[in-house]
C-alpha cells in the first residue's frame, strides 16, 4: 500500500513538473501537455524548470528542483519503465479560477502496457506562464 501511494505521488509530481516546462503556453492544459513531453522524452531538466516555487521557498528553489529531478530520474523513471513507458498524456478537463491565476487540469496517463491512470494537477499563473504547483 505504501508503495502504491509513493508511486502515485511520484506520478503526480512528474505531471506537475511536466506542466511547468511550458511556461510560454497560453493555457494551463497546453502548459501541462508541453511539460509532459519532457517526461515522455526523459528531459527532466525541462520538467523541473516549470515547478512553481513560493516566495517563502525561493532561497531553496535549486534544492527543491534538484530533489524532484533526482526523484524523477530514480523512482519515477523506474515506475514508468515497469509499465512499458509513458506513451501519452491526455487532457480531460481544465478549470480556471475566477481570478484567472490558478487552475486545475485533469488528465490521463497512458502507458505502454495499456494501463491508464487519471490524476489532476494544480497550476499557478506567474506573469504570462503557467507553472505546476507542487505545494513548495
Amino acid at each position: 500500500m505504501k508503495k502504491l501511494i509513493c508511486l502515485s505521488s511520484v506520478f503526480a509530481a512528474m505531471l506537475v513538473l511536466l506542466a511547468a516546462c511550458s511556461g510560454s503556453a497560453s493555457t494551463p492544459s497546453s502548459a501541462l501537455e508541453s511539460y509532459s513531453s519532457g517526461l515522455i522524452s526523459g528531459d527532466y531538466d525541462k520538467i523541473v524548470e516549470g515547478i512553481y516555487i513560493s516566495e517563502e521557498n525561493q532561497d531553496k528553489a535549486d534544492l527543491i528542483r534538484g530533489q524532484y529531478k533526482e526523484m524523477l530520474e530514480g523512482k519515477g523513471k523506474q515506475s514508468i519503465e515497469s509499465k512499458g513507458g509513458l506513451k501519452e498524456i491526455v487532457i480531460i478537463s481544465e478549470e480556471i479560477s475566477e481570478d484567472g491565476n490558478s487552475a486545475v487540469v485533469k488528465f490521463k496517463q497512458v502507458f505502454g502496457n495499456g494501463s491508464e491512470e487519471e490524476d489532476d494537477q494544480k497550476m499557478v499563473k506567474v506573469g504570462d506562464k503557467w507553472l505546476m504547483d507542487i505545494g513548495k
